[in-house]
């Protein structure tokens, strides 16, 4: 009640002043860091961040939402992220100019390949995706504390740095499973990384925001020439990882299958079936392989799905063939991990491995098309990255 009479009292006592000389004067800017004036909601997504280990790095996702409540244009200059363990800060990150531009994307829609301009016009929202990274011999931080600086511009408007409630971290190690592939050069399109499509598809399900393929892959896999197929690239058959066998990636139990969709044909630009919310992952099957862990294998091929919902399975197990239907270009298996039932209606969560060999690769164009394993690396525990070269 005291807090609504101040702001009575300020309002009447401007009236009071009302077709006076000083009126009629520039009003003084507003004073820097002043909450009063920088009317802006930032706040950190998913409740809870989680911590990965990929390319010989630790990594942590997860993005801020930031609305404008003011009544002038505010641009965002710069986001710095601190990494805290207790009190002390061990993981630090800032962006400005360019690279903070790459981290953006309105909510109303934008080209997440391409850098947006932070800026925010009344009542608009945008999201800002983080993607920390240190060293393994770092200690993790078991918070994260985010600000961004804003500039505004008008009448009752400010500037200065707001911070964002902590973040917390799920100290659990990423759940270790085997590859649900096997064979040689299975390329991990769209891996994690910061500008990935999957780390970037958020989707409002009933009210809050997700993305169920923060970490997921896309696993398509190459052939000596470095391409995903031989012959006609209209055809599924020629697509080397079509028909693959997709296999249970741990022991559990099957809690969601899906089968019947037609496939695509690949690089055509149509969809056999429209996508929907329940056509979007085509033919799937969700595995349950813990409390609170998922494991979700999508664009399988019609008819050959070999489980049903409520069958327990074992790691290693045949599950179905690999195809391209869904919300798919081309044969490849989408791979996420997540924490309830669903392809979109969840948060994604980082996964590890057991082991796989890591090949450090160059694709030559001419004089002739050729995929080159320079070197072979084995692997322990854990996800492989974006765009990396694995063999199961």
């Amino acid at each position: 009640m005291y807090r609504s009479g101040l702001l009575i009292l300020v309002a009447i006592t401007s009236l009071a002043f009302a077709g006076s000389s000083f009126a009629q004067q520039k009003p003084p800017p507003a004073p820097e860091n002043d909450p009063l004036y920088m009317r802006v909601v930032a706040t950190p997504w998913p409740p809870a961040a989680q911590i990965l280990d990929g390319a010989g790095h630790r990594h942590s996702a997860y993005e801020l939402y930031v609305t404008n409540f003011g009544t002038t244009a505010l641009k965002i200059t710069k986001l710095e992220v601190n990494g805290k363990d207790g009190e002390d800060v061990v993981v630090t990150q800032s962006a400005i100019g360019k690279q903070l531009a790459a981290m953006f994307v309105p909510a109303s829609g934008g080209d997440t390949s391409k850098p947006n301009d932070p800026s925010l016009t009344p009542g608009q929202t945008g999201v800002f995706f983080i993607f920390a990274d240190w060293a393994p011999g770092q200690d993790d931080p078991d918070t994260f504390d985010t600000a961004i600086t804003i500039e505004q511009h008008g009448e009752r408007s400010g500037s200065g740095t707001i911070h964002a409630s902590a973040l917390e971290i799920n100290s659990d190690d990423p759940i270790v499973i085997r590859s649900p592939l096997r064979g040689k050069n299975w390329l991990a399109a769209n891996g994690p990384s910061n500008t990935s499509a999957h780390r970037r598809a958020m989707i409002p399900v009933n009210g809050p925001p997700h993305i169920g393929q923060r970490y997921a892959i896309d696993w398509i896999q190459l052939g000596g020439d470095g391409k995903s197929f031989t012959g006609d690239e209209h055809k599924n058959s020629s697509y080397h990882a079509w028909d693959q066998e997709i296999r249970a990636v741990a022991d559990g139990k099957i809690v969601e299958v899906k089968d019947g969709i037609p496939e695509n044909v690949p690089n055509r630009g149509k969809i056999a079936a429209p996508i929907t919310y329940e056509t979007l992952a085509g033919n799937h099957i969700i595995e349950e392989l813990s409390e609170g862990y998922f494991a979700a294998y999508a664009h399988l091929r019609p008819g050959t799905l070999k489980v049903k919902s409520g069958d327990t399975v074992h790691a290693g197990d045949v599950l179905a063939h690999l195809g391209n239907t869904g919300n798919s270009s081309e044969p490849h298996l989408h791979f996420q991990v997540c924490d309830a039932p669903s392809f979109p209606a969840s948060e994604g969560l980082p996964f590890a491995i057991d082991q796989f060999t890591f090949e450090d690769y160059k694709i030559d164009k001419a004089p002739k098309p050729a995929l080159t394993v320079k070197a072979s690396h084995p692997m322990t525990k854990q996800e492989p990255m974006a765009d990396e070269l694995d063999s199961f």
